[in-house]
């Protein structure tokens, strides 16, 4: 279990490094929203999803 939330950790710290975030720049995205906006959130809800998966209770 503490292997499965410490590779969580690094998944979302690895999402979220600054970097990553540089690609989108001056980019416009689907329905006129900033592509890194969506990027952020997406990487957001994934990360609590995978979280929800790996502490549920079965």
């Amino acid at each position: 279990m503490k292997e499965k939330a410490f590779a969580l950790f690094l998944l979302a710290l690895f999402l979220f490094t600054l970097p990553l975030s540089l690609l989108f720049r001056g980019v416009e995205g689907p329905l006129g929203l900033p592509p890194l906006y969506l990027y952020l959130f997406g990487a957001w809800a994934l990360v609590v999803f995978l979280a929800f998966l790996l502490f549920r209770r079965p």
